[in-house]
């Protein structure tokens, strides 16, 4: 199973749309790394209001995390990272600016 972990500041989304993002993101990986979309774990952390910081001001920026089989190309990989961050900023209505997403190589 694939999992993918989001961390996201309270309040910067909204609990309607996280239903919303665990299809779109779980439909993302399984179209690029293969299975089915019901194979995709989505967990959701939240960090309290004042408890994250940018630049000196509470933070809106999102983390979007998961990892790919050992191999799998560079140009794969940024072709997944990009499909995911287009997702959370579609569903999300976020700029591309306040999102990290990441995809590590898995470990055995």
């Amino acid at each position: 199973m694939t999992e993918i972990r989001c961390t996201v500041q309270e309040g910067a989304v909204p609990s309607e749309l996280r239903d919303r993002l665990v299809v779109g993101l779980s439909q993302v990986v399984s179209e690029y790394l293969g299975g089915s979309a019901d194979d995709v774990s989505v967990m959701f952390a939240e960090i309290p209001r004042g408890f994250g910081f940018r630049g000196g001001e509470p933070s809106t920026t999102s983390l979007v995390a998961t990892s790919v089989p050992k191999g799998f190309g560079q140009p794969a990989r940024e072709a997944l990272l990009r499909a995911l961050d287009d997702c959370w900023c579609t569903v999300t209505g976020c700029r591309q600016d306040e999102l990290v997403v990441s995809a590590g190589d898995a470990v055995s």
